[in-house]
């Protein structure tokens, strides 16, 4: 016997089809079960077993006209359906993702902690302890400047004995105080210190100079301003 291919099978079935649509004419449609009876057919696993089908439509050109489109018509809404909850699902899932970001970040527990460690991105220390921090909008330019290298890093920002816990603003200004970079991070202790856990991307940004500014989030006082280098990384 020789092998037949999909596409002669799916000829086949299309010529029995359009067989079965001309062999049963029914002009006047006698006797047929109408526009429920077929959606019931049509609605089952194996429509060919149920009665209606097999003491009527099967000897009925319109009927089975009739059963072929619902049953394409029901296969497009589950199809659609199906596409909708996969919508859906992806939604949440982005959602749900975006709010862990959000809690991992809010809670000093940035995300890329675990990318730090690992050392895909440079961890970076800035002491200001030994720093008299300027509790004003210009910074004194008699301090020793901070250095940090352009790309993205992780900045481990020191603070001194005293300085306020929880949540802090951090922002990267121009020399002429225009806001370029603006975050938050919240106070890790550790032993005997106390520091910052910023993760920053200053791969935008050109080598020079630039201000450090930060203050407690819920402070009213003045900003602190530090002199910053970027420089690139050798």
């Amino acid at each position: 016997m020789d092998e037949i291919s999909d596409s002669d099978f799916k000829e086949f079935v299309r010529t029995v089809q359009d067989l079965a649509l001309r062999a049963y004419p029914n002009p006047t449609r006698a006797d047929c079960p109408g526009t429920q009876a077929i959606r019931d057919v049509a609605r089952q696993s194996r429509p060919a077993a149920h009665p209606v089908f097999q003491s009527h439509i099967v000897r009925c050109s319109p009927c089975i006209q009739d059963l072929l489109a619902e049953r394409t018509r029901i296969q497009s809404q589950r199809t659609n359906w199906r596409r909708a909850l996969l919508a859906v699902a992806a939604g949440v899932c982005i959602v749900a993702l975006v709010s862990f970001l959000m809690l991992r970040q809010r809670s000093g527990l940035p995300v890329k902690d675990e990318i730090a460690r690992a050392g895909r991105v440079p961890e970076i220390p800035l002491d200001l302890r030994p720093y008299s921090p300027t509790r004003s909008s210009s910074p004194d330019k008699s301090k020793p400047s901070l250095t940090v290298p352009t790309g993205r890093v992780r900045l481990k920002i020191y603070l001194a004995l005293g300085s306020p816990e929880g949540a802090y603003e951090i922002q990267v200004l121009t020399n002429r105080l225009q806001t370029l970079r603006s975050l938050q991070a919240t106070v890790v202790a550790n032993g005997g210190t106390v520091f910052l856990p910023v993760d920053i991307d200053l791969s935008a940004m050109a080598t020079g100079t630039y201000v450090l500014a930060l203050r407690p989030e819920h402070d009213t006082e003045e900003w602190q301003t530090y002199p910053l280098i970027l420089k690139h990384t050798p």
